[in-house]
């Protein structure tokens, strides 16, 4: 795994890593992200999760429902990966963790961060829509593609990233001139 590693301050935000979007198949993404967060060192960590209630749009247009009960908060060997470190929790009901804290947006500028990392799920929905938006934003942004999965398929998971790779905003897809760090 590569990371890009400028000299830009840099945050890393952890998308939907929680129990209700993990299966068998893509729960190795886990044991990925936290790697990434034991041998990295960010200036500031995010994480948010997802909730989708009964009679919300999600459930009308999508017949998807993940109510916030005990499983609504990122896995906690995640928690536990960062505990110790600068962090900020979003609680959302949407695909973009900017769209979930509007003032997410303000609290990176706060930190003088340049340059977003996201890991999580899903690579073709709320990691997709995190990423766009931090572009949008003006951060260098690089979704980590080793620590992003999707619940639903690998087939999914691919065109999602794939998508990502065609503007360059994957670790590996990156065409900056910076180091890497190789994990």
């Amino acid at each position: 795994m590569k990371i890009p590693w400028s000299k830009r301050k840099k945050a890393l935000i952890i998308v939907d890593a929680q129990s209700g979007f993990l299966n068998n198949r893509n729960r190795a993404v886990i044991k990925r992200i936290k790697i990434l967060i034991k041998k990295t060192n960010y200036d500031f960590y995010v994480e948010s999760v997802f909730h989708a209630e009964k009679g919300s749009l999600w459930e009308k247009q999508t017949g998807w429902i993940l109510p916030k009960d005990k499983n609504f908060k990122t896995v906690d060997e995640l928690l536990k990966a960062f505990s110790n470190k600068s962090s900020l929790h979003i609680e959302k009901a949407t695909k973009s963790a900017f769209k979930g804290m509007p003032e997410l947006h303000k609290q990176l500028q706060k930190r003088d961060i340049k340059e977003i990392h996201i890991v999580g799920l899903d690579a073709n929905d709320c990691v997709l829509a995190t990423a766009y938006e931090a572009f949008d934003l003006s951060y260098f942004t690089y979704v980590i593609e080793e620590c992003t999965e999707s619940s639903s398929s690998k087939k999914i998971k691919q065109a999602g990233l794939e998508v990502l790779r065609h503007v360059n905003l994957t670790n590996n897809s990156c065409v900056e001139d910076i180091k890497f760090l190789e994990l």
